[in-house]
């Protein structure tokens, strides 16, 4: 039997997310204007999520929102608030980075489902029967683990009913699993609160072996690899990019889904 795969794609924007839908994403990924890690995208107002997920829902296409920041005292009431709404909406899986967020949503909003963030840096079983305990049913693995990892990890999470997913194409960040105070410390912007400058781009001073870029990595490219990702059992492929166009949407995931038909 044929692996199947979930096709995540990102939504910086509506017109980002209609690209993903036209270009046959199974289920795109966005955020608000507050709680999440992309405040340079455009994001949606919660009126246009609404509208967005109903569009989505009537072209076979799940709504994942990102709620990825560490969230700060201060907010928890605006979260509450905002979290009142949402389990009434037909949003399909809240992505959720913070651990008192996870407990939250485990205590009080035990109806809406939960994805780990790839903040949450999962690379090994412990952290995945953690994250069960919190309601997660889908966990991101780090985006550093081999796929002999990301298979043994896979078939942990099969055993205890939690699905996985790995990114297969974007940019990288010089940070584990995107969790980096370089710009917080050199900006005060900090990347945890979705305001990185990526400083990890900038040119500096060229290095002994030449480079000057050196914590400039190269983007993620798994194009080819569908052979070991179907090995490796992974549910779901996510697509970096909430900050590019609706160009760049539609290409790429029209590009991974004619893969994936082959």
């Amino acid at each position: 039997m044929k692996h199947q795969f979930e096709l995540l794609a990102p939504g910086g924007d509506l017109d980002c997310i209609k690209a993903a839908i036209i270009a046959g994403a199974d289920a795109v990924y966005c955020g608000l204007d507050r709680f999440n890690a992309r405040s340079r995208a455009t994001n949606l107002s919660f009126d246009e999520l609404i509208g967005v997920t109903k569009l989505a829902h009537e072209n076979n296409c799940q709504v994942f929102l990102t709620l990825n920041i560490i969230v700060l005292e201060y907010e928890i009431p605006a979260l509450f608030r905002l979290l009142n709404r949402l389990v009434n909406s037909k949003i399909d899986a809240l992505i959720v980075q913070d651990i008192g967020l996870f407990y939250i949503l485990s205590k009080y909003f035990k109806t809406l489902v939960v994805h780990a963030s790839t903040q949450a840096a999962t690379h090994n079983q412990g952290q995945i029967l953690f994250l069960k305990k919190l309601g997660v049913s889908r966990v991101n693995l780090s985006r550093e683990l081999n796929f002999t990892e990301v298979k043994s990890l896979t078939a942990f999470a099969h055993q205890n009913r939690l699905s996985t997913e790995v990114f297969v194409h974007g940019s990288y960040c010089a940070g584990f699993s995107g969790l980096c105070y370089l710009s917080s410390a050199l900006s005060g912007n900090s990347g945890n609160r979705g305001r990185c400058t990526q400083p990890c781009r900038d040119q500096y001073e060229t290095t002994l072996t030449g480079s000057d870029f050196p914590l400039n990595m190269k983007d993620n490219a798994a194009f080819s690899d569908l052979p070991l990702l179907i090995e490796a059992g992974v549910d779901a492929l996510k697509i970096e990019g909430r900050c590019k166009g609706p160009t760049y949407v539609y290409t790429v995931v029209d590009s991974w889904r004619k893969q994936l038909q082959r």
